[in-house]
């Protein structure tokens, strides 16, 4: 759940800087500049940072080394161990499991409808297409591939859908070209159409359809969503009359001027819910198109990765997530009504806690189970030969709130001497009330 509110975050943040970088520095920037750093944003939505937050740990240890007193880990919520066999669950982690629940029932129901009214509009279109014969379509497709090195024919048919022209399908794409056109506009609409293949920008909208069923709570995904999907057209000119004469520009946006609609809104070239004031503003970014200095580019691309680095700091407020073993799964059952506890670290070779028997304030306990008082934990030099038998020793301190606190260490004993050696501290749990 933490996850997905600071991929959320992440994403929102940055979408915000995006719309700043693009109000204040939009005459230093390409359409494609615009369209590649949306791509950027979406991915933010669905890739957690969590993975660079150990770079940047690392990095902020090098310079600012932080000070931990020696075994402390600081206060752990259940909600946050794994145990190999069993979660224990606090109240607080049940509503989080719930809300999550929900999250992700209502994001695949939409994901659902979606892939339901895509897959069936995309049958209605096939049933519906017809062979195109044109008799200028196989010498303009070798043109176009010559132009734009585009190597696959892609399939081509005649939609009875007046003045639309789309591409469908994402592995095998096909273009439905609108029946009635004009003589010389098929070169510029195949040439539109293959542009959105070689960019593979029919992926990019199916990875945008994901996202924003994920994040379908967030209000700033759905113009997002927008966004995308003018840019996807409007860079998309921008390629397609790339290197192009003042006449060959001419001709292109004429076409588009004549398939604009005041009537209804069209789905020109696939474009979402164009109307005429979204086709006037493609043209008038035609018509004013500029040069722009490679200086420029590289200041605004420069303060876009800034934006995105300020959006990756987010890594470090990840949650961490510790491991507790099956052998300490008892220290959990402590605190399963919601209550915290101390943990300083946990036991890497493991013990039996079936053991935890408390007869004195500090103790020794063998491999058998057997409890040993502890006189002193200092070495006795009396005893020539030391027979070790391994185990835990056990520090037992009462408080004044009618609680105590247990310490657990590895060790080791005599055998001969009672000599007790007390290692690294394996776990320290707080109890209230003392139940020892």
């Amino acid at each position: 759940m933490g996850y997905l509110l600071l991929m959320t975050f992440a994403g929102s943040a940055l979408f915000i800087g995006y719309l700043c970088w693009k109000k204040i520095l939009g005459s230093s920037m390409t359409q494609c500049m615009r369209y590649r750093a949306l791509m950027m944003v979406m991915l933010v939505y669905i890739v957690p940072w969590a993975w660079i937050e150990g770079i940047y740990r690392w990095t902020i240890g090098l310079f600012w080394p932080e000070e931990v007193a020696d075994g402390i880990k600081g206060l752990i919520n259940v909600a946050n161990i794994e145990t190999n066999e069993i979660a224990y669950q606090t109240k607080g982690y049940r509503w989080l499991m719930l809300i999550m629940l929900v999250w992700f029932a209502i994001a695949i129901m939409l994901l659902l409808i979606r892939v339901v009214k895509s897959i069936r509009k995309s049958y209605e279109l096939h049933a519906l297409a017809i062979k195109c014969e044109d008799k200028n379509l196989e010498q303009t497709l070798k043109c176009l591939q010559e132009t734009i090195r585009y190597r696959h024919r892609p399939e081509i048919v005649w939609t009875r859908v007046d003045n639309e022209t789309f591409t469908l399908g994402t592995i095998v794409p096909v273009i439905f070209l609108q029946k009635e056109y004009a003589q010389g506009d098929l070169y510029w609409i195949l040439k539109h159409e293959m542009t959105h293949i070689i960019r593979m920008d029919l992926w990019v909208k199916l990875l945008l359809e994901f996202v924003c069923c994920l994040h379908w709570f967030n209000p700033l995904i759905y113009l997002l969503e927008h966004e995308i999907r003018y840019l996807c057209e409007t860079s998309c000119d921008e390629r397609v009359v790339k290197g192009c004469t003042e006449e060959e520009c001419r001709a292109y946006t004429d076409l588009l001027d004549r398939n604009r609609s005041d009537d209804k809104p069209r789905n020109l070239f696939d474009s979402a819910s164009e109307d005429g004031n979204e086709i006037d503003k493609r043209i008038a970014l035609l018509k004013n198109r500029k040069c722009i200095r490679a200086r420029e580019k590289a200041v605004t691309i420069c303060i876009f990765v800034l934006l995105v680095f300020l959006s990756s700091l987010t890594a470090l407020a990840y949650p961490k997530v510790h491991h507790v073993k099956s052998e300490t799964i008892s220290v959990a059952e402590d605190s399963v009504d919601g209550n915290n506890f101390w943990i300083y670290d946990y036991a890497e070779d493991g013990y039996d806690t079936s053991k935890n028997i408390i007869l004195y304030a500090e103790q020794f306990v063998d491999e058998n189970g057997k409890v040993y008082p502890i006189d002193s934990v200092t070495e006795q030099k009396t005893c020539p030969r030391h027979n070790i038998i391994s185990g835990i020793v056990q520090i037992h301190e009462k408080d004044k709130e009618g609680g105590c606190t247990l310490e657990t260490y590895e060790g080791t004993r005599c055998r001969e001497c009672g000599t007790v050696w007390k290692g690294e501290l394996l776990h320290k749990t707080r109890k209230i009330p003392c139940i020892h």
